[in-house]
């Protein structure tokens, strides 16, 4: 299970994913928040899942920011409980502190431990320079995109098979071109078709898929179970 969690409704003035907020010294941008039942060779225990941010902090001073700390300053909260970071050995790019050169930038990952039926959340950011707290407020929206994803990716292999095919590929592509499109929905639009086989053709099975997701997230594609 992976559920994809998209920004507040409108009625709130709170951050919400792709949002980017500041104080004089550093920038922090959410870039992604997505709730995970396992990570690699990492399995949560029961009854509780992944919650993995994917971030960006930027030095706005003209000095370099030397070993700064950020696992302290990012604090998670599901109703009354708080949930601070947990390292997760199998995660690549996590990112607990940074040293940054002046107007420098950074991107990582951050994980939570969390309850499994967790459906909402508020993240806490605290700049270390100033102390201002901003707070960041989420929803699920997509407990399909796994699913989107697979048939994405099962069109991808059947163009390529397509092309692949000696003298009549390109053309019979070319007659059947069409957006992928799945229950109505369409996730591909076909003038981008090509640029998501170039970004997926030289990565294994499941970093093709985890790219599939991250395009299907930005693109806000996908529905509740």
């Amino acid at each position: 299970m992976l559920a994809v969690l998209a920004g507040a409704t409108a009625c709130t003035s709170a951050l919400t994913r792709g949002d980017r907020t500041s104080d004089n010294a550093h920038a922090f941008l959410l870039h992604s928040a997505q709730v995970i039942d396992k990570i690699n060779g990492d399995v949560p225990a029961a009854g509780e899942a992944y919650l993995v941010i994917r971030y960006e902090v930027e030095n706005l001073s003209s000095e370099n920011d030397l070993r700064r700390q950020w696992a302290g300053l990012l604090v998670l909260q599901h109703g009354e409980d708080l949930f601070e970071p947990t390292a997760i050995g199998s995660l690549d790019g996590q990112m607990w502190e940074t040293t940054l050169a002046a107007s420098g930038t950074k991107t990582g990952y951050m994980a939570f431990t969390v309850p499994d039926e967790i459906v909402d959340f508020k993240l806490a950011v605290t700049f270390p320079v100033s102390g201002n707290v901003e707070t960041y407020e989420f929803r699920p929206v997509d407990r399909r995109i796994g699913v989107n994803a697979e048939f994405v990716l099962t069109r991808l292999e059947q163009i390529q098979r397509t092309r692949r095919i000696p003298v009549i590929g390109g053309l019979l592509a070319s007659f059947s071109s069409s957006p992928i499109r799945y229950l109505g929905t369409i996730l591909v639009p076909e003038a981008e078709i090509d640029q998501l086989l170039d970004d997926t053709k030289d990565l294994s099975g499941d970093a093709q898929k985890a790219a599939v997701e991250d395009y299907l997230l930005t693109h806000g594609h996908g529905t509740l179970e």
